[in-house]
């Protein structure tokens, strides 16, 4: 296998990854946010396969003696940060590029008082048109009352549900520090996989583990041909 394509797969690999976990993760929130309750859970019972779809995908190919709990531990924490915050960051991410920003003017206050600098339900209609532009958790640095003039997100392909322009500082800093985790474990382990082909290629001209006993198991140490021959040579010199 060229040192080439080593590469090209392991990078392959690793956008595989993150599609099947965006395409999981979004599935389940984008019907939990319209409140398909039943599509929800069917969504969700496949997806708790969700947290490890991606998993799956990263280890297409693999030997079964290099699937080991060196991999898998780093591949489930990575797993779990994306899962649960890469939409929330992804969605915004969308709205701030492609949604319309409309003036609204609040119409129900679902929460009655609330403290200022958090998240308050409420619900809007278009300040012009009158138009009902549903609930949302709007983040206000007061309390928000019906007739309030605010700004919202709205999604002109209906894909999204309205949203406010931004979200809470905490709720900000948990997206960047889970997605950062999560993005970052990939690329290191990705990293260290293709370095761990590549030099297997280099002594052995495959990238797949030496022939290993009847009786070995994932996470014995693994002798590669390469290795085993500068071994050998190392054993016979004076």
């Amino acid at each position: 296998m060229p040192r080439t394509w080593i590469c090209v797969r392991q990078v392959l690999l690793t956008f595989g990854y993150l599609l099947a976990i965006v395409v999981t993760s979004g599935g389940v929130a984008f019907s939990y946010s319209f409140g398909f309750t039943w599509l929800t859970v069917l969504v969700s019972l496949p997806l708790l396969a969700g947290v490890f779809a991606g998993g799956m995908v990263w280890f297409i190919g693999e030997h079964s003696l290099d699937v080991e709990p060196k991999w898998i531990v780093p591949v489930a924490i990575a797993s779990v940060c994306l899962f649960f915050y890469a939409p929330i960051g992804l969605s915004l991410a969308y709205l701030h590029t492609a949604a319309d920003r409309v003036a609204v003017v609040v119409v129900d206050d679902v929460y009655g008082d609330s403290a200022p600098d958090t998240d308050q339900k409420i619900r809007v209609a278009d300040a012009g048109t009158g138009a009902d532009l549903g609930e949302l958790a709007y983040h206000a640095d007061r309390d928000l009352r019906v007739g309030d003039r605010l700004e919202v997100l709205v999604d002109p392909r209906g894909w999204l549900p309205t949203e406010g322009p931004g979200m809470s500082p905490a709720m900000r800093t948990m997206t960047y520090l889970f997605a950062g985790t999560g993005f970052g474990v990939m690329f290191l382990i990705t990293g260290l996989r293709m370095r761990r082909d590549l030099r297997r290629y280099r002594l052995t001209g495959s990238r797949l583990p030496f022939a290993a006993p009847a009786d070995a198991v994932p996470g014995d140490d693994i002798v590669h041909a390469g290795e085993k021959r500068e071994q050998d040579k190392g054993s016979d010199s004076p």
